[in-house]
């Protein structure tokens, strides 16, 4: 028998996120192998806290709270049924805070509130104590995570500690290489870029270092030729709205899905998130009978549709972060603050997931339409990124604010600690499958998606529509 049997079809390629040090990428047949040390021979990290009849709050509390699925997966932990006192298991907290808790359960149960209600009121009182601690799984448990996905089940382990994987390259879409001490081997950079599979790598703060593609990604003459001339038609006018409309929607839907638990643990603050919401879709409405004949002539409308949506979102923003952090408003470049910091950090790595799909889908990185033309600004990179920052990066960094959990600066910007924690929610979320087309798909599978649509709308094969998330 082979030790790796034939690859078989795999409907959702997989993209790879390797950051664990002393990783080796290589190739092997038609096999990527992901050979890397491990120590103990065990998981380190242990079971989720999981008790017989119990409900995990996360689960309870996803429609209407704060929380989101894939956040911290040891909330607390519910005694549910005919003989239960509703007790809540807090790990590592002190006798006071659980009495309290309970307490709080017992007023609840007293007044037959919801599941719903009853996890927004603990929310309340949880973050009056001390902070959770998210347990975050550790490099190598990520590794493993992503490779039990897509990996053959053959396992062999050289030497030692030493353990390997092996990928069929046919289940790969893109392998991405966040940090430092990970060696490639020529040969599977070769194979790699052959089969079109993109190859990335990440700075330890998130910021793209390179991509490689084969030549002939490029080549598509005729795509960029048509990307370049749409510029100066209708077209070009028409796409450019497609962008801000997108951006708007997935903004609006983001502050409803987050301002829901508003509605009944703070009326007024959620009326003040209701007229941000409305305004936000006026502007949608607006922008849906917006026509011109060439981006230059109407691009300062355009800009100041989207700058006045900006405006609104991030004041709706602020409302959702009210009692929890201080929030100056949207800062770009050299911004300290919490929230601000999180969020550039998150959005780098989102750049370079966009600019390898804009790559592979034989677009020019540099002839947007949105933004303008600057030396070594990646305009479409930029365009493209406007439909996808409210769901998949400002969801997680709310997500995390919405824990209770603290984001950690120093003179730097993020701590190191805070960083991680930020990179794994964004990789999380981007492999969070969502509906699209009909179907359930990663978001990174969705941006490679949308890249590809994109290019066919600039030949004129089809209209091109925005992601539009749900809330």
């Amino acid at each position: 028998m082979a030790l790796y049997p034939p690859a078989t079809p795999f409907e959702h390629p997989a993209d790879l996120v390797i950051d664990l040090f002393g990783t080796f990428l290589g190739k092997r047949s038609e096999r990527m192998i992901v050979r890397w040390r491990d120590p103990d021979g065990a998981d380190p990290v242990g079971p989720p806290l999981t008790n017989p009849g119990t409900v995990d709050l996360k689960d309870i509390s996803s429609a209407d709270s704060p929380t989101s699925a894939g956040d911290s997966p040891q909330v607390a932990v519910i005694e549910f049924g005919e003989n239960s006192t509703g007790d809540v298991l807090l790990p590592d907290r002190d006798l006071d805070a659980e009495r309290l808790v309970n307490d709080e359960i017992a007023e609840l149960n007293s007044k037959n509130e919801s599941a719903d209600e009853l996890a927004i009121r603990l929310l309340d009182v949880w973050s009056q104590q001390t902070p959770l601690e998210v347990p975050l799984p550790n490099p190598t448990t990520r590794l493993r995570e992503q490779l039990d996905r897509v990996a053959d089940e053959s396992r062999v382990a050289p030497s030692g500690n030493w353990r390997e994987r092996a990928v069929p390259m046919s289940r790969l879409r893109s392998v991405t290489v966040a940090g430092r001490g990970v060696t490639v081997s020529s040969d599977l950079i070769a194979a790699l870029v052959e089969r079109g599979i993109s190859l990335s790598f990440l700075s330890g703060r998130g910021q793209p270092v390179a991509q490689l593609s084969a030549p002939g990604l490029g080549g598509t003459v005729q795509t960029r030729r048509s990307q370049l001339a749409a510029y100066d038609s209708a077209l070009g006018v028409e796409i450019a709205v497609e962008f801000i409309r997108g951006k708007l929607r997935n903004q609006q839907h983001q502050l409803q899905y987050s301002g829901k638990y508003l509605k009944t643990a703070d009326p007024p603050r959620f009326d003040r998130l209701v007229k941000k919401v409305k305004s936000i879709s006026a502007l949608r409405q607006q922008l849906s009978q917006f026509q011109g004949d060439r981006l230059d002539q109407v691009r300062d409308r355009l800009m100041g549709y989207e700058g006045t949506g900006a405006r609104l979102y991030w004041e709706g923003v602020a409302i959702l972060l009210e009692g929890r952090l201080s929030f100056p408003g949207r800062s770009t470049r050299g911004a300290l603050d919490p929230v601000n910091s999180a969020l550039n950090y998150g959005y780098g790595i989102l750049y370079g997931q966009v600019s390898a799909a804009v790559v592979n889908a034989g677009l020019e990185l540099y002839a947007g339409f949105l933004h303008v033309d600057r030396p070594g600004k990646p305009a479409l990179v930029l365009d493209l990124v406007e439909e996808f920052r409210a769901p998949i990066v400002d969801r997680s960094i709310l997500a995390i604010t919405n824990q209770g959990i603290t984001l950690e600066t120093d003179a730097h910007g993020l701590t190191a600690a805070t960083r991680k924690l930020v990179a794994h929610r964004v990789l999380e979320r981007l492999a969070t499958p969502v509906p699209y087309e009909g179907k359930r798909w990663p978001l990174r599978t969705i941006i490679q998606n949308q890249a590809r649509h994109l290019a066919v709308a600039v030949r004129g094969e089809r209209r091109y529509r925005a992601f539009a998330s749900r809330w």
